[in-house]
């Protein structure tokens, strides 16, 4: 099960982040898991998967 809790407390789009806490919690779980990007953009809207440039040379291939 996947779950992604979202808090957001009076941002302001003119000031810059003074900290950020990122909180990865497995419980019950056999195997690895990688936690390996966070990626921060400023706007309202997110934007889709942005591939690793290891990874597009092999979209790109066919």
């Amino acid at each position: 099960m996947v779950f992604f809790n979202e808090v957001v407390h009076g941002i302001s789009s003119y000031k810059k982040i003074k900290s950020l806490t990122v909180r990865l919690f497995i419980s019950d779980s056999t195997g690895s898991v990688y936690f390996t990007d966070l990626f921060l953009q400023g706007g309202s809207i997110a934007t889709g998967w942005t591939g690793h440039v290891s990874e597009i040379k092999w979209t790109l291939d066919g």
